[in-house]
């Protein structure tokens, strides 16, 4: 997949609030799946893919019903937003990171179960 984005984040959100809690997961998989292979596809033809776009997680979800963005942050989309975010922090790969430069300042350290799922007043970066 190719560079993700705070957008890309939150149309996975919006979509997976559409279905069921028990189908999201292989729903995002199957989304994931797809921007991986349009990456691929763009990254040997320099063409988006027919059907899954860019390569990006926004081109793969052009084609999926998305739900209208809140007025207010409930907690179903709150909840909807921390799965797709772990859900991707677990792949461990980087086939979706923005790379090593620095980010406003700040050094970019790798995401790893015990920082992704640490509770904020434990994890090493808030400290």
């Amino acid at each position: 997949m190719r560079g993700l984005q705070l957008a890309d984040l939150e149309l996975a959100a919006r979509a997976m609030l559409l279905l069921p809690a028990a189908e999201r997961g292989a729903a995002l998989g199957r989304v994931l799946q797809a921007a991986g292979q349009a990456a691929a596809h763009h990254a040997i033809t320099g063409s988006a893919h027919p059907v899954h776009g860019t390569g990006t997680l926004m081109s793969a979800l052009a084609r999926l019903p998305i739900a209208p963005r809140p007025p207010v942050l409930t907690r179903d989309y709150l909840q909807s937003l921390a799965f797709v975010a772990i859900t991707i922090c677990d792949l461990g790969d980087d086939s979706f990171d923005i790379g090593a430069a620095p980010l406003s300042g700040l050094q970019r350290r790798p995401c790893t179960k015990d920082r992704c799922h640490a509770p904020a007043q434990t994890r090493p970066d808030r400290a």
